[in-house]
């Protein structure tokens, strides 16, 4: 599921005032005391390995935790919603942009991440995100199996494999200080 800006915001504005809550990993929960410190309007503007072009753009939400715990703090759902309204009316946020969310903490790296799923339930609304998995145009463009293994770099070959050993090294020559090898 990838929800645009304008579809998250009419899920915002049919959910008033539920509790709002990120999960960027299985079972793991972003702080209920999050702030939405930006708000990005991104243009991708790519050339693939195939040589092709390639341009959209997204809006990135960050979210951020204060080091200190904020148990007077949280961002509901119409609070959410009008910080996004008040950013729209400073810079209108791309409203036919999938939105995804910045987020980063000490035991996760920061990263994009689009929503997976949406759960709206009687008080809340469960923002279940999955980070974004790597790809190769190329391969994904590609109509059949041999196109895609010939896409992109091609399939990689054996790669020979070289045997070493201590007593072929020990019986080299080799460079002493002050010898007049080097």
């Amino acid at each position: 599921m990838s929800l645009k800006t304008q579809e998250f915001l009419q899920v915002l504005r049919d959910n008033p005032d539920k509790t709002l809550y990120f999960e960027y990993r299985p079972g793991a929960f972003v702080r209920s005391d999050v702030h939405l410190t930006e708000v990005k309007n991104v243009h991708f503007d790519t050339v693939d390995c195939g040589g092709l072009r390639n341009e959209w753009q997204e809006v990135h939400v960050q979210l951020w935790e204060n080091e200190d715990p904020e148990p007077d703090h949280a961002v509901n759902t119409s609070k959410a919603l009008e910080i996004l309204e008040a950013v729209h009316r400073v810079r209108p946020i791309l409203q036919d942009a999938v939105i995804k969310f910045e987020y980063g903490n000490s035991g996760f790296p920061t990263a994009v991440l689009p929503i997976h799923t949406l759960q709206v339930e009687n008080n809340h609304l469960l923002l279940r995100l999955i980070p974004d998995q790597t790809t190769c145009k190329a391969k994904d463009r590609a109509t059949s199996p041999e196109e895609k293994a010939a896409a992109c770099c091609g399939p990689a070959g054996p790669k020979p494999k070289i045997r070493l050993s201590l007593q072929n090294l020990a019986s080299s020559p080799t460079c002493e200080p002050n010898s007049g090898c080097c």
